[in-house]
């Protein structure tokens, strides 16, 4: 019986003990206002400092203590969140001006895209020279079957001599050979939006 009643005051004590420092109550000897040492004694000449500035409080800014020092029961101490970052303030992003499109062709030579059309694709290289287009030549044309061949034969250079005279894609289709020009006028762009874009 005696040691059934000591046992259950253990625990009553204990458990005050624990919720009081989960609460974060604390004993009256941690509340005291803090008392001026006495083997610190003014400098001559100097001035007493207030009773509220006697000495910082252990630990740094982030309310952690510094080392060698632990917190006692009663105190608390602040810590940020687990997961949270901390970040610096954001610098200034930097603006360049865009760069300006180029206004003429830059010479040399520049490859358009291959473009697929019904019989083939179509592939077209352009030289430019003092800023103006001076010669398209064809790498690939639909070659398959004899008549794709005989039509290309035809409409090929007429579609070369219409862009240099045009100096762009912007050019009208040989008639008979509507696959091979739209594929010629899209290979023939986008090899001039290199030239500017280069």
């Amino acid at each position: 019986m005696r040691r059934a009643l000591m046992a259950l005051m253990g625990t009553a004590a204990g458990t005050v003990l624990l919720v009081g420092t989960k609460a974060g109550f604390s004993s009256p000897a941690s509340d005291a206002a803090p008392q001026p040492r006495a083997a610190e004694s003014p400098i001559p000449g100097a001035s007493p400092a207030p009773a509220d500035a006697a000495a910082p409080p252990a630990g740094n800014q982030s309310g952690v203590p510094a080392p060698g020092n632990t917190p006692t029961a009663g105190t608390r101490t602040t810590t940020a969140p687990a997961g949270t970052k901390t970040t610096a303030p954001a610098s200034k992003p930097t603006t360049t001006a865009p760069k300006a499109p180029r206004t003429t062709m830059k010479d040399g030579t520049f490859n358009g895209n291959p473009i697929y059309v019904e019989y083939g694709n179509v592939e077209l290289s352009i030289v430019v020279s003092g800023g103006k287009l001076t010669d398209v030549k064809v790498l690939d044309a639909p070659s398959e079957h004899s008549r794709s061949v005989q039509i290309n034969n035809t409409a090929l250079p007429k579609l070369r001599s219409e862009a240099l005279a045009a100096q762009s894609a912007d050019i009208d289709s040989v008639s008979g050979a509507t696959y091979t020009s739209g594929g010629y006028k899209l290979s023939l762009q986008s090899a001039i939006d290199r030239a500017f874009q280069a």
